[in-house]
Formats: structure tokens, C-alpha cells, sequence
């Protein structure tokens, strides 16, 4: 493990301080589940960044444009199999550097955290019983293992691509960003885009 199960102080780099704000303010209250509250919001943190730096590389498509952009968007919050793991084959699949390239000879041990906390992560976001005893201290330290990954792929992607993935307005990035970095798009205009991203598994 990357981090063993003892109380300290939640530290959030300070490229993460906007995104990451509100766990802050989470953790710093007197709620009974603010370990879970904010597990499960840095989980979301987590899916996000790797959804945006997937829409960053659609989004340098020539034929993606400001009047197509919202297209793109809605397409992609309809498809409802895309998860973390799609993210980063479809990534992948776009012949740019891979998250696993980008995270080096720390990807494995983070990759097995979240392996790990996504099993007790899927039931607790369901309301289920996790079927384990997993305390504060536990979630508070698993959240440590999320902001670590968040924190090393956005200073990879930011030296590789200039764009870290947390930045708002993917778009305004992925134009103003030169240069184009996949090399050969597996979809010609938006239509092509549809029919790839619906095949995505």
C-alpha cells in the first residue's frame, strides 16, 4: 500500500486547491459521514479528470467545432457505459501517451489503491452495506490515494499535452493547444464519433 491506516493531516497540492475545495471544507466540518461524503466526491473528481482529458483529444478534432462542441458534450453524457476504465482504453485507442505511460513506475501501486477502494466505492455509492468495517481514518487515507493519483496524472498530462485535465472550458483548451496529438482519429466527423464512442467497452 501506498499509505498505511493513520490519522494526519489531509494535505491537498496546491494545483488541486480549487478542485478539491469543497472536500476541504467536508472534512473540516462535524458531519458524522464526512469520510464517506468525501471519498465519494473525490471519486468523482477523480472520473472527471480522466473524462475531460478524453474530451481535450476529441475536442482538437478539426471537424469538432464551436457549433458541434455541445454535440460532442451530449453525446458523452448520454452514453452511460463510459467508466474510468473505458476512459483510459479509449485514451489508449487514440494512439496518444497512455495514462500508464504518463503515471511512470508509480501507476501500478496507485492503480491497485483504486482497484481496491472502487469494490467498497461502487456499494457505497448505491446505498448498500459494504460488508466491511471500514472507518474514517481508512477513508480519509483511501481519499489520500485518490488526490495522489489526481494530482501526479495532472502534472504528467500537463507537462505532456499543457492541459492537466482539471482546468475548466476542455474545449478552449483542446483549440488553443498546438499540437494536435493524436495522430489518426478513428472517426472522420461527428457521426463516426457516435458510432466509435457507442462501441467503447
Amino acid at each position: 500500500m501506498l499509505i498505511s491506516y493513520m490519522k494526519m493531516e489531509l494535505i491537498i497540492p496546491e494545483a488541486l486547491k480549487e478542485e478539491f475545495a469543497t472536500i476541504e471544507d467536508i472534512l473540516a466540518g462535524n458531519g458524522k459521514t464526512k469520510g464517506v461524503d468525501a471519498l465519494l466526491l473525490g471519486w468523482i473528481k477523480y472520473e472527471k479528470q480522466l473524462r475531460r482529458l478524453f474530451s481535450f483529444f476529441i475536442f482538437q478534432h478539426p471537424a469538432i467545432t464551436k457549433e458541434s462542441r455541445d454535440d460532442v458534450i451530449a453525446m458523452l453524457a448520454n452514453n452511460t457505459h463510459i467508466y474510468p476504465k473505458t476512459l483510459i482504453k479509449a485514451i489508449e485507442k487514440l494512439g496518444v501517451t497512455t495514462i500508464p505511460i504518463l503515471l511512470g513506475e508509480k501507476h501500478q501501486a496507485m492503480c491497485d489503491e483504486i482497484f481496491r477502494i472502487k469494490k467498497y466505492r461502487d456499494k457505497l455509492m448505491h446505498g448498500q452495506l459494504t460488508g466491511t468495517s471500514i472507518e474514517s481514518p481508512q477513508l480519509e487515507q483511501d481519499l489520500r490515494h485518490i488526490i495522489a493519483w489526481v494530482d501526479a496524472l495532472a502534472q504528467a498530462a500537463e507537462m505532456a499535452f499543457g492541459y492537466d485535465g482539471l482546468k475548466r472550458n476542455t474545449y478552449k483548451f483542446a483549440k488553443n493547444t498546438a499540437p494536435i496529438y493524436v495522430q489518426n482519429y478513428p472517426f472522420s466527423n461527428l457521426e463516426e464519433l457516435k458510432i466509435w464512442v457507442s462501441k467503447l467497452k
